[in-house]
């Protein structure tokens, strides 16, 4: 895991500006800098590199790295580099370490760019040809590794972060008022709706896609596809199947030199990757949860239940606002950001993996993709039952086992008519938070901008596939890899796996929920893994608190942090804002609103100056 930037043009850099672009990569890469001019006709390629070595703890992986007339420079994991060795091995080549960064360079010697299909990891880098005078800079096809680009017509930048982007264009970015806006009037799962940033002209690498620049020309090519195949496979093999691959993509994650941390919730998707860690691979699992007192958040029980059966080293960092420093640390956290924070969860996140790295570890791993490749959101309950809508006694089974397990749990309105599919399947009120409180908060009207990808025309795999590849994922992501390495951590998402992800895709629809239960094949898998308590458990919470929490509004120093006059009071009447902030209790939405409103004005107000 690392820190990559480049500059493709005719500007000269000196010692001091290269010295001053790497200090600000360094938390991606404390371990090693480094620079590589490479001199072109007309436009220069400027190669700046910060490293956080996971695998090959040796300088002869530093990069950037040369092979022949290649250049590379890499941020991330090829989980497969060893099986994808052994291939060129057989084809003549030598290894002269025991990197992914060797074995991804020569990859790209002998494939070209047919090599980028042959990756199963998380990455973004810049390669560059120098006999053929082809550079290509590729993400991976979830997007786990950020990647974007400045294009000026005769400069082409590009970094990990858009801090590096910034300081090497050494000129003040815009602020995209647009995307912000539409953020605080819609929530998060609008961000990566469209391909742009909170700066203007800033845009990443589309996950699974990468950028060819020959000659000039900059194009944009899609390597991965999502394919969709009829798959006939029973439930008992469809599970064995499913089990196989997230072992197989488990066992890949657990690569690495250094130790490994595991964050956990009481929840299944963490739990699984934990106990079979454990039970399954014998790894020696460290855990870290977060604890809320809040009793909507609160999951220590079901932790420490697990924790009997896991027998992990443990920690909790337990939550209140005397100890969480709420405004300076969400400042640090979106000032490195450069943008707003998006969810509590997030900053909670942050929080968490001071106390991670606080305790030396370099890599943590986390559940994120579990809910969109095997269902786990409440709505996916409706989507399923207008699935089986047809078959009368499953139906019935299947409602009344909702009406028990589900229904109470639910506090969205909309979810809560069992048939809202049926009589309207195009319904999607609840995916952004467009809730009546906020038609007079803002100064523009409110209007209902949803839309989603088609990709399949089965509707809940197409929700899911929407819910991974453009509302939840792709947020999650971003914040994570910030996150982590905020605090020089390498975190990996064993869900996120390519083959993991088209075998889910693929089952039958009915497979994805029994006896009320969502993600019912991972159930099935964890069986007599993770004790039943956990397994079976159909309550969906995560890592997350309310607002106040984390955040005293008593104190007249916060109050008065909210009511000052700042640029964003020009989308917002501060008026109706500061009514909401005096309720006694905030509901969910206003909760996410207000949180979401607090890291905006930080973020403007910083970037401003």
């Amino acid at each position: 895991m690392c820190g990559i930037a480049g500059y493709i043009g005719s500007r000269k850099f000196s010692i001091t500006e290269i010295n001053k672009i790497l200090s600000i990569m360094a938390r991606r890469g404390p371990d090693s800098n480094g620079y590589k001019l490479i001199k072109k006709r007309g436009q220069d390629i400027n190669c700046f590199f910060s490293r956080l070595s996971i695998l090959d703890n040796k300088k002869r992986s530093d990069q950037p790295y040369v092979y022949k007339d290649k250049v590379l420079i890499f941020n991330g994991e090829i989980y497969n580099y060893l099986e994808i060795q052994n291939l060129l091995k057989k084809n003549g080549y030598t290894f002269n370490t025991s990197s992914d960064t060797e074995v991804l360079i020569k990859s790209l010697d002998f494939w070209g760019e047919k090599a980028i299909k042959k990756f199963e990891g998380m990455w973004s880098f810049f390669y560059y040809d120098l006999k053929r005078d082809i550079s290509i800079l590729s993400r991976d096809r979830f997007g786990e590794k950020p990647l974007y680009y400045l294009n000026r017509g005769n400069e082409f930048l590009f970094g990990s972060e858009i801090k590096f982007i910034q300081k090497i264009y050494n000129k003040n970015l815009e602020i995209n008022f647009e995307k912000l806006e539409n953020f605080l009037k819609y929530g998060y799962k609008i961000l990566f709706k469209k391909n742009n940033e909170y700066f203007k002209n800033i845009y990443s690498v589309p996950p699974g896609h990468y950028i060819k620049i020959h000659k000039n020309k900059v194009e944009l090519k899609k390597y991965w596809n999502i394919s969709f195949v009829k798959n006939s496979m029973n439930e008992n093999q469809t599970i064995n199947d499913l089990k196989n691959k997230l072992f197989d993509s488990i066992q890949l994650r657990l690569r690495s030199d250094f130790p490994i941390a595991f964050l956990l919730s009481g929840g299944i998707d963490s739990n699984a990757l934990a106990h079979i860690s454990k039970k399954i691979f014998g790894y020696d699992v460290n855990t870290f949860s977060i604890i809320s007192k809040d009793k909507k958040f609160d999951e220590s029980h079901l932790i420490d239940y697990s924790l009997k059966s896991l027998g992990s080293k443990h920690k909790n960092l337990k939550i209140n606002f005397k100890n969480c420093d709420f405004l300076n640390k969400l400042r640090q956290q979106t000032n490195y950001h450069d943008s707003p924070v998006t969810t509590i969860n997030s900053f909670l996140q942050f929080l968490l993996l001071e106390k991670v790295k606080s305790d030396k570890f370099k890599v943590c791993i986390s559940g994120i993709g579990s809910d969109e490749i095997f269902s786990g959101y409440y709505d996916h309950h409706l989507l399923y039952l207008n699935e089986i809508k047809n078959n009368r006694e499953i139906y019935k089974n299947s409602l009344q086992n909702w009406k028990q397990k589900i229904h109470p749990l639910l506090l969205n309105k909309f979810l809560k008519n069992p048939k809202l599919y049926q009589k309207t399947p195009n319904f999607r009120d609840h995916i952004f938070q467009h809730s009546s409180f906020k038609k007079d908060i803002f100064k523009k009207k409110i209007e209902k901008k949803f839309f989603e990808n088609k990709y399949v025309d089965n509707l809940m795999k197409n929700r899911m596939v929407n819910e991974l590849c453009h509302e939840i994922v792709p947020v999650v992501l971003k914040e994570d890899d910030l996150n982590s390495m905020y605090h020089s951590i390498e975190n990996r998402s064993p869900y996120l796996d390519s083959k993991l992800f088209s075998a889910c895709l693929n089952m039958s629809s009915k497979f994805y929920i029994k006896n009320g239960l969502a993600k019912w094949p991972l159930r099935k898998i964890i069986e007599n893994i993770v004790p039943d308590k956990i397994r079976l458990n159909p309550r969906k919470v995560g890592f997350n608190a309310s607002l106040k929490e984390v955040f005293n509004l008593s104190l007249k120093d916060n109050y008065d942090f909210i009511k000052k006059d700042s640029p964003i009071f020009q989308i917002i009447e501060k008026k109706m804002l500061l009514k909401l902030i005096n309720k006694k209790n905030y509901s969910g939405i206003e909760n996410n609103f207000l949180f979401n409103f607090i890291s905006s004005k930080i973020f403007i107000e910083n970037f401003e100056k």
